[in-house]
């Protein structure tokens, strides 16, 4: 055998062990991601250049991913919709790994009626959910992902209206008993959430990515296959506690808080859903992607510590 294909076959599962998202579902309506690096079709989540991690805890591709391009769709939600997120291979088979947590955090897209050119560079995020180990504290809410299950979950039944980036974020933790082992993989997607809400996070809730975590992180340096069974503790925030946009104000008018002020809220007027009749965005066609009604989905709630899961 030549030296040029064993490098080619020693190669080929490395690069299958990453990956991306390749769908969000919201309340029932598709949206189909591109592959790294192929803009092919129209779609709210925005595309990374490459389906590695994001090992590199001080690039601004910690926040969406790698070299995250703006998405020229955005997906339609309410306060409360249920989101289905499918996680692929870099080759379109199941997610590969099996170890580590799931986050999401969302921030608005401020000063704009549009996520469609919003930079994250001033983006303050919170966190809405968090999936670990499971009730057995051995096996992780990945594992699940890794079977060709999706990961769902459900915005805050208070959110405001307005424009908002979601992002999902698994952390593998295969490899993360070395320093600087833990491989993120974030990804985006474009949200417009309709209603009548007035749920914002507080300003102590919120950060920066890159700036929310540190290598020393103890959910960051980890090491997940210590038999010991070492509680995990998820990095980032704590899950935010949506409050009133006014009382959000005026807490951080009181407490003189140096951090970036709470979002305001927009207009619900803005945020409304369209006259019934009106068609919403189609999702476009993606060939070779797996139907809904045939991939197994896995509900996740995760929120303070407790954690469901069940198959539909």
């Amino acid at each position: 055998m030549s030296s040029f294909l064993l490098f080619v076959l020693l190669h080929i599962p490395l690069a299958l062990a990453h990956g991306y998202v390749s769908r969000v579902t919201v309340d029932g309506t598709e949206y189909v991601g591109n592959p790294p690096g192929h803009n092919t079709s129209s779609s709210p989540i925005r595309m990374v250049s490459s389906n590695g991690p994001v090992q590199n805890l001080s690039s601004p591709f910690l926040a969406c991913g790698p070299d995250a391009q703006p998405a020229q769709l955005e997906a339609i939600a309410a306060p409360g919709s249920v989101i289905n997120i499918t996680w692929v291979s870099g080759g379109g088979g199941n997610w590969p790994h099996e170890v580590g947590p799931v986050l999401t955090y969302m921030a608005e897209c401020t000063n704009t009626t549009t996520c469609k050119d919003f930079d994250t560079t001033g983006a303050r995020w919170f966190k809405i959910d968090e999936a670990g180990k499971q009730s057995d504290n051995v096996s992780w809410v990945q594992l699940y992902i890794e079977e060709g299950r999706n990961f769902n979950m459900t915005l805050p039944e208070n959110l405001a209206p307005g424009p908002y980036l979601l992002r999902n974020e698994i952390i593998g933790l295969q490899n993360a008993m070395a320093r600087g082992g833990a491989e993120p993989f974030p990804s985006c997607t474009q949200l417009i959430v309709t209603g009548n809400g007035t749920g914002v996070p507080a300003a102590n809730e919120t950060v920066s990515f890159p700036g929310a975590y540190n290598s020393t992180d103890p959910g960051i340096w980890f090491n997940a296959y210590d038999n010991t069974h070492t509680p995990y503790v998820f990095p980032g925030p704590p899950v935010a506690v949506l409050i009133n946009a006014t009382a959000a104000q005026t807490n951080d008018t009181e407490t003189n808080n140096t951090t970036a002020p709470a979002l305001d809220a927009p207009s619900p007027e803005k945020y409304k859903l369209p006259p019934s009749g009106t068609p919403e965005l189609d999702a476009p066609s993606h060939d070779g992607c797996t139907e809904m009604d045939a991939t197994p989905v896995l509900t996740v709630m995760a929120a303070r510590g407790r954690i469901a899961l069940v198959e539909l």
